[in-house]
């Protein structure tokens, strides 16, 4: 059975005007002709026999919809950690509604589909007791996503000019840091290492200790590093004692910002 988000290896059965009939480890699926190259590039349109590397988009139709575009296989790959941490780790239940053209202006970056989902899914927040997911237009400042990109950066290259060691990623061109997570407690940030020929749905995780020097990278999607840590299968060194500072009712509870700030 086809699932969301999840990639296949496919061969071309069958072409029409609108679009293929593709096969799929024996399942069945239909690629548009708007989500195949060709309809984009100089790539030679689908013919029979044809094999290719697709993503589904929409597993609930019949036969379900695929897509061959490598933009669309770049978001699944990020999307596709929001819905197991939906599963694991339950949002409040309302979805939020965000101008994200305003934000991304603001900000000068566009943002990761799956930033994009999460706050949707839950606001902004804490997870498993610890990471309080950054939001736009947060009534607090320090958990604005927008407010501390603008601190962070300024700090940042404060910190850089004073001779402070940065991490070698930041010594690869032309990128610079967003914050999208704070620690509560420890006082860690969690960013994305933005870099201009890559892909928001690629950036890397970074983390920094917030009162230390060191820093650490993790080559996945803010979701992904989420879960991670909820499920307890993180290899960040700042969360393998999670289960001896966290509470065991709010390991997998997901704390909106408006219940929290409302305690204050």
């Amino acid at each position: 059975m086809f699932a969301d988000h999840q990639e296949y290896d496919v061969v071309v059965k069958a072409v029409a005007p609108v679009g293929a009939l593709v096969d799929a480890d024996g399942l069945e699926g239909f690629i548009d002709q708007a989500k195949h190259p060709s309809w984009w590039s100089d790539t030679p349109r689908a013919a029979v026999g044809d094999r290719m590397r697709a993503v589904v988009l929409d597993a609930s139709r019949t036969p379900a919809r695929l897509s061959a575009l490598p933009i669309d296989i770049r978001i699944a790959r990020s999307l596709r950690h929001t819905d197991p941490l939906r599963r694991l780790c339950p949002p409040p239940g309302a979805i939020r509604d965000v101008e994200w053209a305003a934000v991304e202006e603001a900000l000068g970056a566009v943002l990761p589909a799956d930033y994009k989902r999460l706050v949707q899914r839950y606001g902004g927040g804490v997870f498993a007791g610890t990471i309080w997911l950054l939001e736009p237009d947060c009534p607090d400042p320090m958990y604005d996503l927008v407010v501390q990109t603008a601190e962070h950066e300024e700090m940042l290259a404060t910190l850089w000019t004073r001779g402070v060691d940065s991490p070698p990623e930041l010594r690869e061109g032309d990128v610079r840091l967003v914050p999208w997570g704070y620690v509560e407690g420890a006082g860690h940030w969690l960013y994305w290492l933005a870099r201009p020929d890559v892909e928001p749905e690629e950036w890397t995780v970074v983390l920094n200790e917030g009162r230390g020097p060191l820093w650490e990278a993790h080559p996945a999607s803010c979701s992904q590093f989420l879960l991670d840590v909820v499920a307890g299968t993180t290899t960040s060194y700042y969360f393998a004692d999670l289960d001896e500072v966290v509470d065991p009712d709010d390991r997998y509870r997901f704390i909106p910002h408006s219940e929290i700030l409302s305690q204050e």
